[in-house]
């Protein structure tokens, strides 16, 4: 026979040896060997889970795994089963869902599902744990020290396991707690579902990398004639998430310190009940139910929601009830720009401004700069806003002779030298990682403004519209160290400042922005409702923006912008 012959039937054999295969599958069996095709992320969890089926003397003889609804405790725990079938372990498995909160019926299952795993070591799964629950402390006392020796429990349930774990099996137990995929899981995940790379930005902004809200948001985007991944477009995808999420809310004021829970960034009694002013609410017991919610978390802010939690939520209400929608966002605003007002340090005003900025993370424009805000904020190398110092001066002129050249730079340290006040500086692990100087209008002399032709400028145009008890801004220069006035992450801070100031200046009347790149930011500008102030203008220097607050205060002009749903543009 031929070489060319003997590989044809070999090829031929292997196929046929493939289609028997094939058919002596179950339906059971394909479906598992697809889940395991499509399982991604855990590397640290089944490696860990692997070490101890392969160890005769295991690290752990009882593993938890807990997170909220969706978060892929089950299908962890489907590879948990082939880890151990690997390993030469016996598997069996019961679920919470099917049995009731009884020692007798538990027993009668774990032995029902561990009848056929030999006389070898084994693991048991039991998944869905909180739904029998009242069975921990016979499963800790009884239950699990009556198993073999060589025996593992992996229990996967939504709440953190019991402090008397640790204590009764101290050094024989682990803990595994489930967060979100990583971008590039999360990416993997959608691929393997068939979304074309193209299509993933919108659903990875939406579900922050939850497994449940992957799977769900990418069948939405497979399904015939699907255009871009839109959650308000969906409302079948967010009646699916929410009956998981929402499964067994008490009341419909529940409902609704829930929906007012997903408007907010984090939520405190004050603000809850702020929220639900008109609704007659017990603000004290709604903030302890959500405090105690299996996909909520608390910390010195407050109560927030898992982030899809609150993306469903919100986007539920959003399109189903527009209006309810519009009226807790506008109390929100409300609550925070008064906090701004009397927030006592420059840390608190930072944790409220981005309270209120959280807001308006869904605007077109705002959005992307907030993102910019925050990713400054988490990284902790970059200050949020801090004085003048001595020696910033001279740093400060170079960044700003680097980007505008000598003259601006002589303006910039003159008035540096004369209002130290009046800067704030954004530092990185390398100095200065940008600023932004902001001059009263109202109070300048014409000693002080004849060095800058610049501000004598924007002075003259808006210093005689002032009244005696009205203020004027200009935001006289502002730079990221790197990319100058380029959209960054320090402009992002920049942005929130002059927000900041617009809400806590008392008596605001008009205020100016200049930027040596107008072509950039003019249509910026004009959405969030800044206009072109040539009249503000010297020639050669800055372009000139500003506002007449007279005409339309900054919680009216907030306001505005807020005019949306939550997924919709302005």
């Amino acid at each position: 026979m031929s070489g060319e012959a003997y590989g044809a039937e070999m090829v031929a054999a292997s196929s046929v040896k493939s289609l028997c295969k094939f058919m002596s599958m179950t339906l059971a069996d394909r479906l598992s060997a697809r889940r395991r095709d499509r399982f991604v992320g855990r590397a640290s969890e089944q490696a860990r889970l692997a070490e101890a089926f392969e160890a005769d003397d295991p690290p752990f003889v009882v593993a938890h795994v807990y997170g909220p609804g969706g978060i892929g405790k089950s299908a962890l725990l489907d590879e948990t089963a082939r880890l151990a079938a690997s390993a030469g372990r016996g598997v069996g498995r019961v679920d919470g869902r099917d049995l009731e909160p009884s020692p007798a019926a538990f027993a009668r299952a774990a032995e029902a599902a561990l009848a056929h795993t030999g006389d070898g070591p084994r693991v048991l799964l039991i998944d869905t744990f909180e739904q029998i629950a009242a069975l921990d402390e016979w499963l800790r006392r009884t239950f699990v020290p009556g198993l073999r020796a060589s025996d593992v429990v992996v229990i996967a349930g939504r709440d953190r396991p019991a402090p008397e774990w640790r204590a009764d099996y101290a050094g024989a137990t682990a803990t595994f707690p489930l967060r979100n995929l990583a971008a590039d899981e999360s990416g993997e995940y959608l691929s393997a579902r068939g979304i074309p790379e193209a299509s993933h930005g919108p659903v990875l902004a939406f579900t922050h990398g939850h497994p449940l809200a992957l799977a769900l948001a990418a069948e939405q985007a497979r399904q015939p004639g699907a255009g871009p991944f839109d959650p308000a477009e969906a409302p079948d995808l967010l009646a699916d998430l929410l009956e998981r999420f929402i499964e067994g809310v008490p009341t419909p004021g529940h409902r609704a310190a829930l929906e007012a829970a997903s408007v907010v960034r984090s939520v405190t009694v004050p603000v809850l009940a702020a929220l639900l002013a008109d609704d007659g609410a017990d603000g004290e017991a709604l903030f302890a139910w959500l405090r105690g919610l299996t996909f909520s978390s608390s910390d010195a802010e407050g109560v927030r929601l898992h982030d899809v939690v609150r993306e469903t939520v919100e986007a539920d209400i959003g399109w189903r009830d527009p209006d309810r929608y519009a009226a807790l966002a506008g109390r929100a605003r409300r609550v925070y720009a008064d906090a701004l007002r009397r927030a006592p340090t420059e840390d608190a005003r930072r944790v409220i401004l981005g309270d209120f900025l959280h807001l308006y993370r869904h605007h077109p424009i705002a959005g992307p700069l907030l993102q910019s805000l925050r990713t400054a904020w988490a990284d902790a190398a970059i200050d949020g806003a801090t004085a003048l110092r001595d020696g910033d001066i001279a740093g400060l002129r170079a960044l700003v002779a680097r980007h505008h050249g000598d003259a601006e730079a002589e303006a910039v340290a003159g008035w540096l030298e004369a209002r130290p006040e009046a800067a704030v500086v954004f530092r990185g692990p390398q100095g200065a990682a940008g600023f932004l100087l902001t001059l009263p209008l109202d109070a300048l002399s014409d000693a002080e403004c004849s060095p800058d032709p610049v501000t004598q400028a924007v002075r003259g145009a808006v210093g005689p519209q002032l009244r005696a008890d009205e203020r004027g801004l200009l935001f006289r220069s502002w730079l990221d160290a790197e990319v100058g006035q380029s959209v960054s992450a320090v402009q992002g801070l920049v942005f929130a400042r002059t927000v900041e100031y617009y809400l806590t200046t008392p008596g605001l009347a008009a205020s100016v922005l200049l930027t040596t790149q107008p072509d950039l930011w003019d249509a910026v500008f004009g959405i969030v409702g800044l206009a072109r102030w040539p009249e503000a203008e010297v020639g050669g220097g800055p372009a000139a923006f500003g506002k007449d607050w007279r005409a339309v205060p900054p919680g009216v002009w907030l306001d505005a912008l807020a005019v949306q749903s939550p997924t919709e543009s302005p």
